[in-house]
């Protein structure tokens, strides 16, 4: 599994790295990490196109993310003057799936970037929810990790009710202690939003791939789709991913693209409706995004492909949205995966349904009835042969000689073999 690191400024220790995690089978890569030369930002919404696009200003007159707690499980979410008012103290499982600390140290910088990205307070660069707070849930150094460690971090913002989970991070296949933590949290009530993945393939990485979790693919600044945006049919939503203007962990100004940024603004948009409509389910919150995303590439409203999702989010119109009818959580319905969960029918519940009764049962019974009407035609038989034997009896040829009228013995139904199968066409047993 490989390990993305960040382009950073020139002057950072570390431009780029590749690190393959050792006896490791699979471990968490960073999505979308910062990308580019430095350059100053300013706090201003002119000067951040995601802002300008995403309609910030109007945004902000009906809520900032006031109340709202988004859950960064990332390399950590430094104390910088953009992240210190809105900061919590969080967990530390990057070595271990016990915490061994509060999440507020960040060697790496991307957690960061992704916290300035939903909540930056603006002295360098604004979040789209500078009001929401930032619960830190280290769960990687930026060097290694796997999906157990991302496991434990899910558990434990499960266990501070958070709003939101922000996973701009994959893992390279499916795993079992990790779909349990992602189902825990979707039955706990919280959104839970993932980047699609960086590679430009045509399969959602996990584990953006669960069902129930919102898929977030990157956009430019057009509305079209990143070439390197990971594709397939659980991508939910587009949003701002190229040339992103963000922070590392010392508080200085970068650039990011990929999928990560994609994610933290789908995050910080969640965090947006919570605050708004506290009441809401997340399946409510989840079907509001659905509906009120800009379709791209022709598409009507509500309609869905494997590229785009069902469009770029629009954090305006999902405010201005009606309450959603339905609480479920519409993204539930994936069945991709051998983790996906469909509905259980009760077979047994149905006549039609029912289990046939099997080969052997089915042989001893034949076999019984056969062997009971050969003992019947053997009493008749023996009975017959005496009659005819009687002193005075008629003699063949005579009255009652030779066979016995037709219908005297009872018809011996066709031999059926004791190993016959259900008719033809019918299941044997109910469908699993």
């Amino acid at each position: 599994m490989e390990y993305r690191a960040a382009h950073r400024a020139s002057d950072h220790p570390v431009a780029r790295h590749t690190r393959r995690l050792a006896g490791a089978a699979l471990a968490a890569a960073l999505l979308g990490l910062p990308l580019g030369v430095a350059s100053p930002a300013q706090a201003d919404v002119s000067s951040q196109w995601p802002l300008q696009y995403l309609k910030a200003d109007q945004v902000w007159g009906l809520t900032k993310g006031s109340g709202a707690t988004v859950a960064v499980l990332d390399t950590g979410v430094a104390s910088i003057p953009d992240t210190q008012a809105s900061l919590l103290s969080g967990a530390d499982f990057s070595t271990s799936t016990t915490s061994v600390g509060n999440g507020q140290s960040d060697d790496d910088g991307h957690g960061t970037a992704m916290a300035v990205t939903i909540a930056g307070a603006g002295s360098v660069a604004t979040g789209l929810a500078p009001s929401a707070k930032i619960l830190p849930v280290r769960i990687t150094d930026g060097n290694s990790s796997g999906p157990d460690l991302m496991a434990a971090g899910i558990r434990y913002a499960i266990s501070q009710h958070v709003s939101v989970i922000n996973l701009s991070q994959v893992v390279s296949a499916e795993d079992a202690t990790l779909a349990s933590a992602i189902q825990a949290a979707v039955a706990s009530n919280i959104v839970v939003v993932a980047g699609t993945g960086n590679d430009g393939g045509s399969s959602v990485s996990y584990p953006g791939a669960y069902p129930g979790v919102v898929a977030v693919g990157a956009s430019d600044q057009t509305g079209s789709l990143w070439s390197d945006s990971d594709t397939g049919p659980q991508v939910t939503l587009l949003a701002p991913g190229v040339n992103i203007p963000q922070e590392d962990e010392t508080g200085g100004p970068t650039t990011g693209t990929g999928t990560s940024a994609s994610t933290a603004y789908v995050s910080a948009t969640v965090a947006l409706i919570r605050s708004a409509h506290p009441s809401w389910t997340a399946g409510q919150v989840i079907r509001d995004l659905i509906s009120t995303a800009d379709p791209m590439n022709g598409m009507s409203a509500g309609a869905h492909n494997n590229q785009d999702g069902y469009g770029v989010v629009d954090p305006l119109k999902a405010l201005q949205a009606s309450t959603p009818s339905e609480t479920s959580n519409p993204l539930l319905a994936s069945t991709t995966g051998s983790s996906a969960s469909a509905t259980p029918t009760n077979a047994a519940s149905s006549p039609a349904a029912a289990k046939p009764a099997s080969k052997s049962n089915v042989g001893l019974i034949v076999g019984i009835v056969v062997a009971a009407l050969v003992v019947i035609v053997a009493l008749v038989l023996v009975l017959n042969r005496r009659s005819r034997n009687k002193p005075g009896g008629p003699g063949p040829g005579g009255p009652g000689g030779g066979q016995p009228p037709y219908g005297q013995y009872p018809q011996q139904p066709p031999q059926q073999s004791p190993y016959y199968g259900p008719p033809q066409g019918q299941q044997q047993y109910p469908p699993s």
